[in-house]
């Protein structure tokens, strides 16, 4: 029962995943008759869905961007989930979501192959440095970061050693490490937080989803914003009459 609902989710995503990839790559004609350009999977709205509706329900999730106190707002995010403090709230902030609100970062991409693992790793990067430069870096902890692929053409043994050479060539800091790596349809590799440098890669098939589902909300679950201050986003320098 349960898990029969992500197993008919996923085939359904990844049946249109293939079909979207496989349009693009013969490239096809158009009604003139002229052949199109090859077209990559449609900006993620199925998944942006599916994820809508498995995340808790007192957050959203949405493709806005993010932003810290010091204006810090890194590029690479393709979705947030966020707690929302009022209805208005991203037009408030000019499209963008206070990063003390936000409990987790996607990053999707759609085939996984060494090239774009570096990239994918690399924008996890650029959302871990947020609040880092900021006077609240000390209360607030990294922001739990998502990759989502729809297939690789990695063995799930090289792929982890892959992200762990990635993290040791660079000597990136422990806590700017991706969380959770999601390959529908083949596995998840899991950040293993009670060592340093350590994933756990684990090929869970058509359970994938589901997988990913329970280990996404362990880290959503986890409270924050509790000492969110929204006069740390007031820049404007006004001297105010005071009585």
């Amino acid at each position: 029962m349960f898990s029969n609902y992500f197993k008919k989710i996923e085939k359904d995503i990844l049946k249109k995943a293939k079909s979207a990839t496989k349009g693009g790559a013969k490239g096809g004609k158009g009604a003139s008759g002229k052949s199109l350009k090859k077209t990559s999977i449609p900006k993620h709205d199925d998944l942006k869905t599916i994820l809508s509706n498995i995340i808790p329900s007192n957050l959203k999730l949405d493709s806005a961007k993010l932003i810290d106190p010091s204006g810090y707002s890194p590029e690479g995010i393709d979705f947030i989930a966020y707690r929302d403090i009022c209805r208005d709230m991203i037009n408030m902030m000019d499209g963008y979501v206070p990063c003390d609100l936000v409990h987790g970062t996607y990053h999707i991409t759609d085939n996984l192959n060494k090239e774009n693992l570096n990239d994918a790793l690399t924008r996890v990067l650029l959302t871990k440095k947020l609040n880092r430069y900021s006077e609240t870096e000390s209360a607030t902890p990294p922001i739990p970061a998502f990759v989502i692929a729809y297939d690789t053409d990695i063995k799930f043994s090289d792929l982890k050693n892959l992200i762990i050479d990635h993290y040791m060539a660079k000597s990136i800091d422990n806590i700017s490490e991706v969380d959770i790596i999601a390959i529908l349809g083949k596995g998840v590799i899991v950040k293993n937080w009670r060592e340093k440098r350590s994933y756990i890669a684990i090929e869970t098939g058509k359970d994938t989803l589901m997988w990913f589902f329970i280990l996404m909300n362990e880290y959503l679950d986890i409270a924050r914003g509790e000492n969110f201050d929204l006069r740390s986003y007031v820049k404007n320098a006004e001297n105010y009459n005071e009585y």
